[in-house]
This record gives C-alpha cells, structure tokens and sequence, in this order.
C-alpha cells in the first residue's frame, strides 16, 4: 500500500464510543474491506462497475483496502469454566434431617405369578345361529374371557412351548341352544375342529343331545326347547401337534325364517385347561379330596349320543 493509500485509509479511533465504533466497523463487516472503494464518488467506475482508469497517467485512482481490526477477550469464557470452590466448605459437614426411616407405602406383590402357558377361556360375543349344512360349521366364540388370547379368531392354538411340555388337554364345553318353529322338532350337532398340516378335520370330536321326546332321533330338540350340551374331555398331547388350531362347530337341519336354532351366548363357554390340574372353569385350584370332578364325562340334560369319542 502506498503512502497516498495510508493517508486516505480511515482509522477507527480506539476512544470512540462504543455504540460509535460499532457503528463504523458494522459496514465492513457488511460490505468487505473495500467498501469505500465501491463508492463510485471516490473511485470513478463504468456502467458495469469497473474502475476507470486512465493509460500513463499518474493520477489514476488507486484501489482503498482498510484493514479492520476486532479485539475478542475470553472473560465470559473464563466465567463459564470458573471452577473455584465458592459455595463449598471443608471439612464437609452432614446434618441428619430425620432419623426415623420413612415408610413410602409401595404396595409391591413380589411374588408375581407368570400367565398359565395352557389356560384360556373363550365364549360366543353374541347370540348366532346355527348354519343348516350338511358338514360341521365354527361357531363365533371370540370373546377372550381369561388366560390366552387367540391367534386366530374362534380358536385355540397350539404353541411350541404347550406340545414340547407333554401336557395332556382338557377341554370343558357348555353351549346352551334353542330351537324356535311353529311346531314340531329340530336337529342340532355339534364337534370340535381341529385343522393341522395333515388337513382340516371338522369331525375330530362330535357331540349331539336327544330330545327326551323324540328319544330314538339322535341330536332332535323339540320346538322351543332349550338344551346345555356339557363336554368335558381330555386331548392327549400325542394327538396334536404345534401349529394345530382346534375350534367349535356345529350344524343343524334347519335354518331359515320360521326354523332355526339358536346359541345362547351368555350360557355358553369354551374352557381349556392343563388336563393334569384340578382347577375349576376359571383355573383356580380346587381342594377337594377327590377330582371326580374332571372325569372325561359328556354332560347332557337330554339322552345323549357320543360319536368318534376317543377319551
């Protein structure tokens, strides 16, 4: 820089205010160190901005670059690292507020039990009726009243852990149904599904009631009678495997406007249950001298017929 530059190059006065000097420094900051050579008043410039300058001339202007200088302090760091002991007195001192222990009231049972692998009790959400048809139908029974949830929709399945157990099942059934006609009887039947690898079988078990008034027409209610068909049975555990869906089906031989039969939801359950403990429909364990009780038993109020019964 020349000695013409350094005359012409402003100086910021250290003792100006600081609002002031704030003030000058802000349109270097903003504009660059050449600001005031942009002004067209001191550096003379064409139409698209370049300086005009003139050939072997010593008067041309010369470029001014004003070296701006910035002061930084590290106070306000040296506050925030401050780690002088201000609040602090030693030896350290402690003061026992309350010797008394304090008794926060937690009610914690300790001795949570883990959830029944086997137990489920299912039902019917609503009342339906029954499908007229020549082969066994699932019933709707997918209200999850305890233990297990399903899987799938209407049924129980088995898991790894269930068949790597050994555990035998029992299953306790109670379907409550009606038939309604303007006159004469009805039939109804009813089994447990059972779908594996090997296939769909709607007939694994099968059950019916007979009318004490037509006693030699197997599954005959009469109309407007109402029937409990009560299951009680073991599934080996050599008779399913894991994957194995069990369900409730059921069929009749009439359906339609004036005819048809109906299950009671309410009155009815599905209850399954680890065949070797003597638990009652909702798994609570029974003290009882004898399990008379859970004997494989078909519990029918009506004369009843067993078919494919393998117990």
């Amino acid at each position: 820089m020349t000695k013409n530059e350094s005359e012409t190059s402003p100086v910021i006065n250290s003792k100006l205010p600081d609002s002031v000097a704030g003030k000058i420094q802000s349109l270097y900051q903003e504009q660059g160190l050449n600001y005031i050579s942009n002004n067209a008043n001191i550096i003379p410039r064409d139409e698209v901005g370049n300086i005009v300058l003139q050939e072997q001339n010593d008067s041309n202007p010369l470029l001014i670059i004003d070296a701006v200088t910035e002061q930084f302090t590290n106070n306000s760091v040296l506050r925030v690292l401050d780690t002088q002991f201000k609040y602090f007195n030693f030896p350290a001192r402690t003061t026992v507020i309350q010797e008394e222990l304090v008794d926060l009231e937690l009610d914690l049972d300790l001795n949570v039990q883990q959830q029944d692998a086997v137990f489920a009790r299912y039902r019917p959400s609503e009342d339906q009726r029954i499908a007229a048809s020549a082969e066994y139908s699932g019933i709707e029974i997918n209200e999850v009243q305890d233990g297990l949830l399903q899987q799938k929709p209407n049924s129980y399945t088995i898991t790894k852990e269930l068949k790597n157990s050994g555990t035998d099942l029992r299953f306790r059934i109670k379907l409550q149904h009606r038939y309604d006609a303007p006159s004469g009887f009805g039939t109804a039947f009813f089994s447990i599904i059972k779908s594996s690898e090997d296939g769909l079988d709607r007939e694994f078990r099968t059950f019916e009631n007979t009318s004490k008034l037509h006693p030699t027409i197997p599954g005959s209610i009469n109309q407007y009678e109402v029937q409990d068909l009560n299951v009680n049975i073991i599934i080996p555990n050599s008779q399913f495997e894991i994957g194995d869906v069990f369900g409730i089906g059921a069929k009749a031989g009439q359906n339609n406007n004036t005819q048809f039969h109906t299950i009671n939801a309410l009155q009815s359950y599905w209850v399954i249950s680890d065949a070797d403990k003597n638990v009652d429909l909702w798994n609570q364990e029974i003290v009882t001298n004898t399990t008379s009780s859970l004997q494989n038993s078909i519990e029918i109020n009506t004369s009843p017929r067993i078919l494919n019964r393998e117990i």
